[in-house]
């Protein structure tokens, strides 16, 4: 996969499915919340820390996009626990569906059954939604847990 077909190299360049709103970004990542679906809702605190360069894997990262990534991802799930109230913070890099790193920082909400996953928690039908205008206001609410000078 090139950078003209990978949908994420899409995403940054503001096109696409992929486009939500941007939390965060330095010169090695970004960190985005998934966009609202068709219903016109996203499950609240799903956010994808991914590397600027186009770059498949977590072993082909270079040392210092490592670090801003590990910083940023750290930094997200603190503020995610933080203006949430989240039970937990999981994280997960799976690769296998779009060839261009990102990582999952995602909430998993108090009440939240365990008969749903760690990986499953967005599927609970009380989970919280909310609207693009919610999830713009979330991301406005995280931005400082990862800027750079705290």
């Amino acid at each position: 996969m090139s950078f003209d077909d990978c949908l994420i190299c899409a995403k940054h360049r503001g096109e696409g499915p992929l486009v939500g709103p941007m939390v965060f970004e330095d010169e090695h990542c970004l960190v985005f919340h998934k966009p609202t679906g068709e219903d016109g809702t996203a499950f609240l605190g799903h956010l994808f820390v991914e590397t600027r360069r186009h770059v498949p894997y977590l072993a082909d990262l270079t040392d210092a996009e490592a670090a801003s990534v590990g910083r940023a991802a750290a930094r997200a799930a603190r503020g995610l626990r933080a203006e949430l109230h989240a039970d937990s913070v999981f994280s997960a890099i799976v690769g296998k569906g779009v060839a261009h790193f990102h990582q999952h920082v995602f909430a998993r909400h108090p009440g939240t059954p365990a008969e749903y996953g760690w990986m499953e928690s967005d599927e609970w039908p009380q989970a919280p939604r909310g609207t693009a205008t919610d999830v713009v206001s979330l991301c406005d609410r995280l931005r400082p847990y990862l800027d750079e000078s705290a």
